[in-house]
């Protein structure tokens, strides 16, 4: 005779020769209960958990025994006319649902005071500086000089343009297509900040064509001495992206040569800023932005690498919250 399990985790048919009183290892099924929390669905029992509702119902059990043929009785409230029923059996203890952990860490308010990080400069980056230091000694009295004249075949400085200097009257009469905006990688999606065309295909990224048409750039420009600089130039100047590890969230800023002694990382518990320059002396890049973290961060245990072509800032999670994106939507500030 075929028969229903009522274990959690089990509910198979079985007939009598998984019968109970002859297999007491038949079954594999959840003692526990399931509980949510944080978008997990989660067995108390083993801690098993997925955010998918039927990869959830479909774990193995982590406990076997016989299995269940009678369903668990619901109890009955009693009627208000009538004198509850005493019973003389053992009441079954309640499975409390184990409660969240709360963390030790609170968001500090939004003027708190930054710490500054300790800068760790990897091998390759000192090697780098240290051959820029001893280049610049050898050419103290090499004076830069600029050439106006561009030579025939000069690529155009666009990205995406691949069009090459011939004369005057050719360039005036193609005009350079071209995209404005800076390369972004994430998630293993390549696009154009400017007209945001994602693939997954390298080859077919660099052969998107420009976004935006204009004038060709033969020679590359030199940026200008200001007094002040534009945030928002600053923010654009480097591309960066994060990922996850675990505990940890990744922050990169891609920039080649970073100066140790012209960058500052200043870290809260919910909040980062970064200010840094990168290349040589006479050709330097900035980079300044802050973040509102999206979650918490331990500061102690959070470091700084600078490396030849980039800034890896490693922040520790004080929470354990995956981030969907590195800062604070303004609808939950």
């Amino acid at each position: 005779m075929t028969q229903f399990c009522y274990n959690r985790g089990c509910q198979k048919n079985f007939t009598s020769v998984n019968d109970p009183s002859v297999d007491d290892t038949a079954c594999q099924y959840h003692p526990g209960l399931p509980y949510f929390h944080d978008a997990y669905k989660i067995w108390s029992c083993c801690q098993k958990k997925s955010h998918d509702f039927n990869t959830f119902l479909s774990l193995p059990g982590c406990t076997r025994g016989p299995h269940q043929p009678n369903k668990p009785k619901e109890p009955v409230a009693p009627q208000s006319n009538e004198q509850p029923q005493v019973t003389t059996s053992k009441p079954v203890p309640r499975q409390e649902m184990p409660k969240p952990q709360t963390p030790d860490v609170q968001r500090p308010p939004i003027d708190a005071p930054l710490i500054p990080m300790k800068l760790t400069v990897g091998a390759s980056l000192r090697t780098a500086l240290d051959k820029l230091s001893n280049t610049a000694k050898t050419n103290t009295n090499e004076i830069e000089q600029i050439n106006d004249e561009i030579k025939p075949g000069t690529p155009c400085k666009h990205a995406a343009c691949g069009a090459r200097y011939t004369t005057v009257e050719e360039e005036q009469a193609t005009p350079c297509r071209f995209h404005p905006g800076v390369p972004i990688f994430h998630e293993g999606m390549k696009f154009w900040s400017c007209c945001q065309k994602k693939t997954t295909d390298f080859e077919s990224f660099t052969a998107q064509p420009g976004c935006s048409e204009g004038e060709h750039l033969w020679q590359s420009e030199k940026p200008e001495s200001t007094d002040e600089e534009d945030p928002e130039t600053l923010k654009k100047s480097c591309r960066y992206d994060f990922h996850q590890q675990g505990s940890s969230v990744v922050l990169s800023i891609y920039a080649k040569m970073p100066r140790p002694d012209q960058t500052q990382v200043e870290l809260n518990a919910g909040r980062l800023k970064v200010d840094a320059r990168f290349g040589t002396d006479t050709r330097t890049k900035r980079f300044c932005n802050e973040w509102e973290l999206f979650g918490l961060v331990d500061v102690d245990r959070s470091t700084v690498e600078l490396l030849q072509t980039k800034i890896e800032i490693n922040l520790k999670k004080a929470e354990a919250l995956s981030w969907p994106r590195l800062d604070r939507p303004l609808q939950l500030s």
